[in-house]
């Protein structure tokens, strides 16, 4: 027997002994549980006839006859006959397409050489996602759920059942669900998305504020199965909640300029008359209701009910309370077509009553110190009165009105007409806060322990005393 007998004779059996292989273009394959060397193959589709087989010839040399059977369920066995496949020019493989579910066998001839290869082919056109909003929604709450209510822990049934033919066993494809994504849009920052058929938004048990939506949100949600298979379903959810928000601008009650503003929870600060406008920026409401804190004063509306989003009120914050100042709480109510309500509390405080005046100024014209005025950081001053003399008991300037009009003293005689001599100059200042403590000069900055009944007129004009002011040019 020569050499190339010996080698011919070797891979004849070499070749009938290695296992072919049926390739696919399928999403995932496993080996069957009768069988390491039978696959199941998955498409993940909408059709019941997407699969796809290719047989290839283990040899590799070609030249096979390729005949395809499907497994008929009711003499058990590969019988129904197949003709509309493709074999490739060299005969090494042969490609089977539009395949429904269920069992597939390929015999391969050539002389005497005969391969065969079972696999089996499943559709996974029936996985399938419907999201619906619970029953039970309110206010507080929202939840929503999806049919099937299958769980990532729980296997069920597939239409497909494989046959092992030397012991007569089915078994069922089994699938499970590996993971769910829930999105929201727009999105939510508190929408809890977790792995699971049901998902919920709403009251937070540890701070008890509301977390729905104000504005109508698509929820959708993905669910992936072990085969890697996909579907995905949405639902339109209409805002029913109202988120109550408000920014404010502090206002001077004289001039109308516009001070210091803010927005959300901060604290509101500044000296009375303190005047504030706020602006609405709740989100889907409908009634709002403004309470604003404090004791009705100068015939200012304390609470105040609209349906205009756009009114912006003003309101006035008078009394203040000696050395610590005194804090309001603005509320604002909003509630939406629905019947859902939020508010949100803001603290306005009123500074303390505080006035101070310097020892000596320079009304020399260089722009610095030449006007004897109190300092700028004046507080809640209700009325004011100051009467300056020389050191003959003249009188070189009084003024008495709002402490915000006066200009100061620039250091002149009465009439203004002449430059008023260095010296000394004698003032006395009589001040009631907005605390209705009278103040001077002894105890200006200083609380007494006189303090009428908060909205009553100070009768005394405040007490009388001499203070000292150096004139230097």
């Amino acid at each position: 027997m020569n050499l190339k007998y010996l080698l011919l004779s070797f891979l004849l059996v070499l070749n009938l002994s290695v296992l072919g292989q049926i390739s696919s273009p399928a999403d995932f394959s496993e080996a069957t549980e009768y069988s390491d060397s039978d696959f199941v193959f998955v498409f993940c589709t909408e059709l019941t006839d997407a699969g796809e087989l290719i047989a290839n010839d283990s040899t590799g040399f070609g030249a096979y006859d390729f005949e395809w059977f499907k497994f008929n369920e009711v003499t058990n066995d590969f019988t129904d006959a197949l003709k509309d496949f493709s074999i490739n020019i060299d005969s090494t493989s042969s490609t089977i397409s539009n395949l429904s579910d269920g069992g597939y066998k390929v015999v391969l001839t050539k002389a005497d050489t005969i391969q065969e290869y079972v696999v089996w082919v499943y559709n996974n056109d029936d996985l399938n996602v419907e999201v619906s909003l619970h029953p039970d929604n309110d206010c507080d709450y929202l939840a929503l759920l999806t049919e099937p209510y299958y769980y990532t822990t729980t296997y069920f049934d597939t239409p497909l059942t494989y046959y092992y033919p030397l012991t007569g066993t089915y078994y069922t494809l089994k699938n499970k669900l590996s993971s769910y994504t829930w999105t929201s849009n727009p999105e939510e920052d508190d929408f809890r998305s977790y792995n699971g058929p049901f998902t919920s938004i709403g009251e937070d048990p540890t701070d008890n504020e509301s977390e729905l939506p104000t504005e109508n949100t698509i929820f959708s949600v993905l669910i992936t199965d072990r085969f890697g298979c996909q579907a995905e379903d949405d639902i339109e959810y209409t805002a029913i909640e109202t988120d109550a928000d408000l920014s404010w601008t502090v206002v001077d009650d004289k001039t109308g300029i516009d001070g210091d503003s803010g927005s959300g929870d901060a604290t509101i600060t500044g000296s009375a008359p303190l005047m504030v406008r706020f602006k609405n920026e709740s989100l889907n409401g409908q009634k709002y209701k403004w309470f604003f804190g404090d004791t009705l004063w100068n015939n200012d509306i304390d609470t105040l009910k609209t349906e205009d989003f756009l009114f912006e009120p003003e309101h006035t914050y008078y009394y203040t309370v000696a050395d610590s100042g005194k804090t309001y709480t603005l509320r604002l109510y909003s509630e939406s077509e629905s019947g859902c309500r939020d508010s949100i509390f803001v603290d306005v405080k009123v500074e303390p009553s505080k006035i101070e005046f310097p020892n000596v100024f320079t009304p020399n014209g260089d722009d610095f110190n030449n006007v004897f005025i109190m300092k700028d950081d004046f507080k809640s001053i209700r009325s004011f009165k100051i009467t300056i003399f020389n050191r003959v008991g003249q009188v070189v300037h009084e003024y008495e009105g709002d402490i915000r009009d006066w200009k100061g003293w620039k250091g002149d005689t009465k009439n203004g007409n002449k430059p008023a001599p260095e010296g000394n100059y004698f003032f006395v200042v009589e001040v009631t806060g907005w605390d209705n403590v009278n103040y001077n000069n002894k105890n200006l900055g200083k609380s007494t322990d006189s303090q009428p009944t908060e909205g009553a007129d100070s009768e005394s004009g405040g007490s009388r005393n001499f203070g000292v002011v150096r004139l230097f040019r």
